[in-house]
């Protein structure tokens, strides 16, 4: 009988990678989850999937993340800081409707930027969620290839 066995694979080593296909999801941390998602879908037309007891599913234009509820939850940012954030991608038209909507919101922008992004060019708006988690939008332009 021949043997049918597949090859074997060489033995791994400290300097071999990882090789991921992509990234199914991040994860919020929140003080409620419910009403995180709340906010999520109503303000950023996010659909939520489902909750349970401890997490919220979300997903916005193919992408998905996770808003956990943190019974110790720590703001990432000072009030007027965006160092830590999740950037969601708009149209330009959006981007303006958006800035619009902000406002009519009563939420306040934490930063406001059109140039200096070299690796993701466009136009970005900076706000925070309930939680102190800052958020992103970007009218995001093709980057020029050299």
């Amino acid at each position: 009988m021949p043997d049918t066995a597949p090859p074997a694979s060489p033995p791994v080593t400290a300097q071999d990678r990882i090789r991921p296909k992509g990234i199914l999801h991040f994860t919020i941390g929140v003080r409620d989850h419910v009403a995180a998602a709340t906010f999520y879908a109503d303000v950023l037309s996010c659909t939520h999937i489902r909750s349970n007891r401890r997490y919220s599913f979300m997903e916005c234009g193919g992408t998905y993340f996770v808003l956990a509820k943190m019974p110790n939850h720590v703001p990432p940012n000072a009030p007027d800081d965006d160092g830590h954030h999740h950037a969601f991608i708009v149209d330009a038209a959006e981007f303006d409707r958006a800035l619009e909507i902000l406002a009519a919101r009563n939420i306040r922008i934490v930063r406001r930027s059109d140039e200096g992004h070299n690796t993701f060019p466009g136009r970005h708006v900076y706000f925070h969620d309930a939680d102190g988690n800052c958020i992103e939008l970007i009218d995001l332009i093709a980057r020029e290839t050299p």
